[in-house]
């Protein structure tokens, strides 16, 4: 099966490639710039130490863009997007060991470079996002610049320690929402939209691919419903772990009602064989906007079985975010990281608290 779906992406490579070659191009590709830029101030206390951090929020990285498309003969329409990032003590790396000032490597990471094209279907080529990306955090809160289903963006990089001492595993290694498989290199095909739906699938390397499908749309009288579910197979990539683990399952969705109210729910696991449990992943979120500026959120995650078998890490979290104008954020957060290990009964808990700001352009 794997072998037969990548034969379908190599020559569906070829096929777009010709198809592409042969619209004549009627104007130029106009492009904008923009980004954003997102900054904050971070305290966490892992139950023996607590410091403060100047810190790049990682739930919205610093980043910026260019961006442009336009259309050609015969209803044909082609873009470009490419997208770089620039991080100072990413909020999901820095910890105790970290210096609060003094940047760590600070360097551009390469997050899209990416061409499309299409009419009613489109493909897109390069570096960018896979067809499973973002199927584990669609959320209509509108607070996820401070909290959303992927909690180790925040606190990621701090070690669980008992009576004093480093357990071996940090929030991130014990904790994740098997969102996708992220941004990559490959070739990406998505349908037309009807009735609010549409399906994607892309194909990389290694016979690793995925496919999602999406729902947005607006019910009169009630809200915005959003929601996405994916499968990823890793086929004989380095994420198959040599073959003992065969792919991930992710999903989630959002409803926004008229009244501010929204709620939100993820679920995802990784398949895998003869390794014990399935690590899962389990989210759901409440939050409310009121006076059109002001939103709030709780919300609660368990990922098991993840660091090791029968690990139980949980998350407590709160948001708050206001939107004076439309291009500026401030916003606050608290994460309450756990763990539960079996044999280990007095690990501490890692409280983090975050306030920052996030300015487009």
């Amino acid at each position: 099966m794997v072998k037969k779906l990548s034969r379908i992406g190599l020559i569906a490579l070829i096929m777009s490639t010709a198809v592409m070659l042969t619209v004549a191009p009627a104007h130029a590709i106009k492009f904008s710039i923009s980004g954003q830029i997102n900054r904050a101030v971070m305290y966490a206390n892992d139950g023996n130490d607590g410091e403060w951090f100047f810190v790049d929020n990682d739930n919205s990285s610093t980043r910026f863009r260019f961006k442009g498309s336009n259309k050609f003969k015969d209803g044909w329409k082609a873009g470009l997007l490419w997208e770089v990032e620039m991080q100072s003590n990413p909020s999901n790396d820095v910890n105790m060991d970290s210096d609060s000032d003094i940047p760590d490597d600070v360097t551009f990471n390469e997050r899209h470079m990416d061409i499309w094209f299409g009419k009613e279907f489109k493909v897109r080529l390069g570096q960018g996002d896979t067809a499973s990306n973002g199927t584990a955090e669609v959320d209509l809160s509108g607070t996820t610049v401070a909290a959303y289903s992927s909690v180790s963006d925040v606190g990621g990089g701090f070690e669980f320690k008992e009576n004093g001492r480093n357990v071996g595993v940090s929030v991130k290694e014990s904790r994740t929402n098997f969102d996708g498989l992220g941004r990559r290199d490959r070739i990406r095909f998505d349908t037309p939209k009807w009735e609010g739906f549409y399906g994607s699938i892309s194909f990389m390397g290694n016979s690793e691919w995925d496919a999602a499908v999406r729902y947005s749309r607006y019910l009169k009288g009630t809200g915005r419903l959003a929601a996405a579910v994916g499968w990823a197979d890793y086929g004989n990539s380095s994420d198959s772990n040599g073959g003992r683990y065969n792919g991930q399952f992710s999903s989630s969705a959002s409803m926004l009602f008229n009244s501010g109210l929204s709620v939100t729910a993820s679920y995802a696991y990784r398949d895998q064989d003869g390794n014990g449990s399935e690590p899962t992943n389990l989210f759901g979120k409440i939050g409310y906007t009121f006076k059109k500026k002001h939103t709030v959120s709780a919300q609660y995650s368990r990922t098991e079985h993840l660091a090791r078998e029968n690990d139980e890490g949980d998350t407590f979290g709160l948001g708050y975010v206001f939107s004076p104008w439309a291009s500026v954020e401030i916003y606050g957060t608290y994460y309450l990281h756990m763990l539960d290990r079996d044999g280990r009964g007095n690990i501490d808990d890692i409280d983090v608290v975050m306030a920052g700001a996030r300015v487009k352009f």
